[in-house]
């Protein structure tokens, strides 16, 4: 391989797996819409294309300079400390990639899981729901069992899990606890004060979208989530 490094390359190939999935999921959603002729998957897929031409850029710009290619940003890291610290914890190793991966691969189960299972049970909606929730749960529990060893890959992972639950669980349910899984994320141990930030940003956010702007926030699609996010649209408005 030239003058790459095993990390180098797992980690090319950890985004460009994941611009081929997602891709093959805007299908999904591929609708024309009347505002936009080039229909609701043509802006995601774009921001696709622009990932998958950096992440190619910066292999090949490895293969062709080696280290050399990344020296000046190895030599600012080593002022401060960062790069030392990088190989002391073992973030530069492929059990730490493969370990990042696994975190991240959980939004997609969510997306994928219960479909399978109604699919090979053959559950209607109702059924289909139960699946979701159950999935959920289970992989909610991975994840914070998962992230306590990688929040840097819990960082990753968290917002594409937040966006892949909310259609089904609804914005109003889920984004207290997205908050709050932030601020631990970031380092954040104080209960009391990750308590009241993530009251006081969620209410500002719901003061400003959904009384001010009056934005169709999701609401989710299962009870008790639907019925939650429906009645605070009514109190807000």
């Amino acid at each position: 391989m030239g003058n790459l490094r095993i990390g180098q390359i797992v980690e090319a190939a950890l985004w460009i797996t994941l611009v081929i999935f997602l891709f093959a999921y805007s299908f999904e959603f591929d609708r024309e819409i009347e505002i936009y002729k080039y229909g609701a998957a043509a802006w995601p897929r774009a921001i696709l294309l622009l990932i998958f031409i950096a992440a190619l850029g910066q292999l090949l710009q490895q293969w062709y300079r080696g280290d050399e290619a990344s020296s000046d940003m190895m030599e600012k890291a080593a002022e401060d400390g960062a790069h030392e610290a990088a190989e002391e914890a073992h973030h530069n190793t492929l059990a730490w990639y493969l370990y990042t991966f696994a975190i991240s691969v959980i939004p997609f189960a969510y997306i994928l899981v219960p479909d399978w299972i109604a699919a090979a049970m053959g559950l209607e909606k109702p059924g289909l729901h139960v699946a979701k929730l159950a999935v959920a749960a289970l992989l909610l529990v991975l994840f914070i069992i998962l992230v306590r060893g990688n929040q840097l890959g819990g960082m990753i992972a968290l917002p594409v899990l937040f966006a892949a639950m909310m259609q089904d669980l609804g914005f109003y349910a889920l984004a207290p606890f997205f908050i709050m899984a932030v601020m631990y994320l970031m380092g954040e141990r104080r209960f009391g004060r990750m308590l009241i930030i993530s009251a006081g940003i969620y209410a500002v956010l719901l003061a400003l979208f959904v009384s001010v702007l009056y934005v169709g926030l999701p609401t989710g699609n299962i009870s008790p989530f639907y019925e939650f996010g429906t009645g605070m649209v009514t109190i807000l408005q």
